[in-house]
């Protein structure tokens, strides 16, 4: 009997057991060992981007995908709804309310400065205005005290005694040439050294409690 030369395969075409043309160890399909490696490659760069941060495009649907190509709502749609666009939403959305919060503190600050200064300045008129009439009522107390100090009453005192004494002697002349009668030079004439005497009595008791006060130290 003839023996049959069993025929090996062409030499880079080895086939293991259970593999066939088209599949892979195991029998898998090469396509799908391929999808699995893509859905497993994404899925790592998913957890490196933060996990749910990003869609797995893989789970859509080949029309979806092609819509999410040529919708231009459907993609902006899309992008909404990225966990990591609604983040930014909500910070953006914050940090408006923030910005508001803040105009209008600002806001009601400046209204409240305007006022603060409108106050500022009604005070530093009714200030300068108090500042004025101070000023007055100040030179007159300064004229007043001058008038009303002891050492100046006895001036004007000297002064007024040498004047009643100057009326005297008037009158006397004015008898002496025959301008009056002697009825009119008794009444002035006494009447002015009245007063002469008077002044002098004051001036002489005021300079008395002057040196007697000098002497005390006050």
């Amino acid at each position: 009997m003839p023996t049959t030369q069993q025929q090996s395969p062409p030499q880079g075409h080895v086939l293991g057991q259970g593999q066939e043309q088209g599949h892979g160890l195991g029998g898998q399909p090469i396509m799908e060992q391929q999808l699995s490696k893509a859905t497993d490659k994404e899925g790592n760069n998913e957890a490196e981007m933060g996990g749910n941060n990003i869609p797995n495009l893989s789970t859509m649907s080949l029309d979806e995908l092609k819509q999410l190509d040529r919708d231009t709502e459907f993609f902006d749609d899309f992008i909404e709804e990225m966990s990591v666009v609604q983040h930014l939403n909500e910070d953006i959305d914050s940090m408006m309310i923030q910005v508001e919060s803040i105009s209008m503190e600002n806001e009601t600050k400046g209204t409240h400065l305007v006022e603060l200064k409108r106050r500022l300045s009604d005070d530093y008129t009714a200030l300068k205005t108090l500042g004025e009439k101070c000023d007055q009522l100040n030179k007159k107390y300064m004229k007043k005290s001058e008038e009303y100090e002891p050492q100046h009453i006895r001036e004007l005192l000297q002064i007024a005694a040498s004047n009643a004494d100057a009326d005297c002697d008037r009158h006397v002349e004015n008898f002496l040439n025959g301008k009056i009668d002697v009825q009119t030079f008794l009444n002035t004439y006494q009447s002015s050294k009245k007063i002469s005497a008077e002044r002098k009595a004051k001036e002489e008791r005021l300079g008395t409690q002057l040196s007697a006060l000098e002497r005390a130290g006050i």
